[in-house]
């Protein structure tokens, strides 16, 4: 039989996931665990960055052509990774929530997880599902533009038309049930990914432009400190959605050429050890960043009374919250991948918990 060569994994990108699931456990360690501190810079400063980077690479890895012709996802498929895992998992949290010890900021009940656009935490799943289904029915469309402004248009287009039916048309207890206005926050971050892989040369030889990563930088400062701060420019409802897709932009423009380096460095045959090391075990994150991301929730625990006064007396500055929040983000991701480990050893009950066959 013919040798068959596997595709190589694009390194980079499993760590790019292995950094931004951290920060997703990072982020809930602060508004779960401790509470009442969620007004800290950081926190503001990881919300706005995690999620479009797994936006951008959902629709880097979703896009798929032969002969110029777009590859239409397999929905099923994409239903059992995303759909099913959620609904399992997200009704054992409501169950167990109660008896966690926690404070959610968000309501924990089977009424909010199918009518509140947050899902309970669960809205990534359902968000990027339903996102895939507007690319699908998008694709034709795009198999027949071959120009990237032609794309670009086209995109711009679908992302207007749903901010327009999220403003005008869908009533909100509809937009509830579906994560509506989600949808419309992240289309621009995942349509990135897309054409970015589609128009890949182009796209490259641009984000790794100087000039483009200075624009990138300049404005995604000005915009973090809008989007963190809304209050005090008066943004809210279109306007905010706006700024914030712009940031999503911002940051994924900025972290593809910073973490290709970064791996093409780490993974050189001339580099240290424990570069190497470290590397790895951000790209292994990555790899289960989506069962991490299901199953964190079931391994925060409360530690509000202990950390809060301390984090509260440094006026929650961002060195020692970072610190303290990375440190038992660690701890709960080894905890969860060890879990994961053990699932795994169930093609049943890892199909149903992490949406892995």
């Amino acid at each position: 039989m013919p040798e068959t060569t596997a595709k190589p994994r694009l390194r980079h990108f499993d760590m790019m996931k292995g950094v931004a699931i951290f920060l997703v456990v990072m982020g809930h360690v602060i508004t779960m665990c401790v509470r009442e501190v969620d007004r800290t810079p950081l926190f503001k400063f990881i919300e706005n960055i995690h999620m479009p980077l797994f936006f951008f690479i959902s629709g880097w890895f979703t896009y798929k052509a032969v002969d110029g012709r777009i590859v239409l996802p397999k929905l099923a498929s994409r239903a059992l990774q995303l759909l099913l895992p959620m609904v399992v998992v997200s009704s054992l949290w409501i169950f167990y929530f109660p008896h966690s010890g926690l404070e959610s900021p968000l309501v924990s009940t089977f009424e909010s997880l199918w009518s509140g656009p947050w899902k309970n935490g669960y809205w990534f799943t359902l968000v990027l599902f339903e996102i895939v289904l507007v690319y699908t029915a998008i694709a034709p469309l795009l198999s027949r533009v071959r120009n990237a402004a032609g794309s670009i248009l086209i995109s711009a287009a679908v992302w207007a038309l749903l901010l327009f039916l999220q403003i005008n048309v869908i009533p909100a207890d509809i937009a509830g049930y579906l994560s509506f206005e989600l949808i419309a926050a992240f289309f621009p971050a995942f349509m990135l990914g897309v054409l970015g892989r589609r128009y890949r040369d182009g796209f490259l030889a641009a984000v790794n432009n100087s000039w483009v990563q200075t624009a990138a930088m300049l404005c995604m400062g000005v915009v973090m400190y809008i989007c963190c701060w809304p209050w005090e420019f008066e943004v809210e409802g279109l306007s905010d959605t706006l700024w914030s897709s712009l940031l999503h932009i911002c940051v994924a423009i900025i972290a593809l050429p910073l973490f290709e380096r970064w791996a093409t460095a780490a993974f050189a045959p001339t580099a240290r050890t424990v570069t190497s090391t470290i590397a790895s075990i951000w790209e292994y994150v990555g790899t289960k960043s989506l069962g991490i991301y299901l199953l964190h929730y079931f391994f925060l625990f409360p530690m509000g009374n202990a950390f809060r006064p301390w984090l509260q007396s440094v006026n929650l500055s961002f060195v020692p919250v970072a610190v303290f929040a990375a440190f038992w983000a660690a701890c709960i991701i080894a905890t969860v991948l060890g879990a994961l480990k053990i699932i795994s050893m169930s093609k049943t009950l890892n199909l149903l918990l992490t949406g892995t066959k």
